[in-house]
């Protein structure tokens, strides 16, 4: 992947992922709802500037001046982005949005306490109802397999289920404590907390 590649991917395409799923969550239709949430706005902020910028290749580029210029694109009611439209196709999306710079992280045992929640929050949205109950319309390549491990797994296997999917994780994140621990520490505080307060809990770390 090419240096501007990779800062699209992560910094634009991440971002945009984490609102789409917690946002979601939330019962934000829309992503410009989320950026009106002071919470959403910086953890979207936070996770570009401290969690992904550091991940890349990328050299003379002002990283915070194109975050800033996202998250007011983001922002932007006219786009009309939808969180149900973004979360779609998860599966294809996070190895390259957020778990390749988490794979940095624990390379260099650094931080990444929202890069975890996004991933939680996926796996929070494929198990496939909302926080009110309703059925969420997972459109995804592997629905059936999300739908099958969501019917066979209770909250607290929740995360262990998902990580069996090698197709998404590989071989080397589920083997490791650190990726584990973090993944089902954020599950948890979404399902006890909800995904708004999640995300204000996380800005806390």
């Amino acid at each position: 992947v090419l240096p501007w590649e990779q800062m699209k991917l992560r910094m634009l395409n991440g971002s945009h992922s984490f609102l789409a799923y917690l946002g979601y969550l939330a019962g934000y239709a829309h992503i410009n709802e989320c950026m009106q949430d002071d919470s959403f706005r910086e953890a979207a902020r936070r996770l570009m500037l401290n969690e992904q910028a550091p991940t890349l290749r990328i050299t003379n580029v002002d990283l915070t001046a194109y975050a800033d210029s996202l998250l007011n694109r983001f922002a932007n009611p006219a786009l009309q982005h939808r969180t149900w439209q973004i979360a779609m196709d998860g599966s294809q999306k996070l190895p390259q949005r957020m778990l390749d710079g988490i794979r940095m992280h624990l390379e260099r045992n650094t931080a990444w306490p929202l890069l975890a929640l996004g991933v939680a929050g996926w796996m929070r949205y494929v198990s496939g109802t909302d926080e009110q109950g309703n059925a969420i319309d997972v459109r995804d390549p592997l629905s059936e397999k999300f739908n099958a491990i969501a019917e066979a797994s209770s909250d607290a296997e929740r995360v262990n289920a998902l990580l069996t999917l090698k197709e998404i994780f590989g071989d080397d994140l589920p083997q490791n404590p650190v990726f584990v621990d973090a993944i089902a520490g954020a599950y948890r505080r979404i399902t006890r907390l909800g995904a708004r307060q999640a995300v204000i809990e996380t800005l806390k770390i």
